[in-house]
């Protein structure tokens, strides 16, 4: 009864999910929430933002993403921490552990995606694709939907 009711709780909580949602569910993890902030034409640097959950009994780690060179030269796994007065984002070279039945949530403010080079900006209503590497598991490629900023600054420093 308890499985049940869980899928009941994933489900319910996949409608209050914004309309911005891609949703992949493939080997016991759930992608959703998945896009790319827009950025203006010359940009260097992008954003993605999507949400982790592992529905599997043991822990499961993000060690790597991948984006096509046609996008940007690399794709990195950022966090974003303070250093003194100042907000730093910061690779997290290790990978993101999803503990066992555990979300990982990248969004603005915090842990995210850093597209680093891009080849041109990115532009509302496009799209491109990441591939997401978990250890013991073979990659996945999700679609990333480029959208307008809605949270304030489009701009990341590094």
């Amino acid at each position: 009864m308890v499985p049940f009711l869980s899928r009941i709780a994933v489900a319910a909580t996949l409608l209050l999910v914004s309309s911005h949602s891609v949703f992949a569910h493939t080997q016991g993890m759930h992608i959703s929430n998945v896009y790319a902030r827009a950025t203006f034409p010359m940009a260097a640097t992008g954003a993605v933002y999507l949400s982790l959950m592992n529905h599997h009994n043991e822990a499961v780690t993000l060690v790597a993403i991948d984006v096509a060179s046609s996008v940007a030269q690399e794709a990195q796994i950022h966090t974003t921490v303070m250093d003194g007065d100042v907000m730093r984002m910061r690779e997290v070279a290790e990978g993101v552990k999803i503990g066992p039945h555990g979300t990982a949530l990248f969004a603005p403010g915090g842990m995210h995606v850093m597209l680093m080079g891009l080849t041109k900006g990115l532009n509302d209503g496009e799209s491109f694709e990441l591939t997401l590497t978990f250890d013991n598991h073979d990659p996945v490629t999700i679609t990333v939907p480029v959208k307008k900023d809605n949270q304030g600054s489009t701009h990341h420093h590094h």
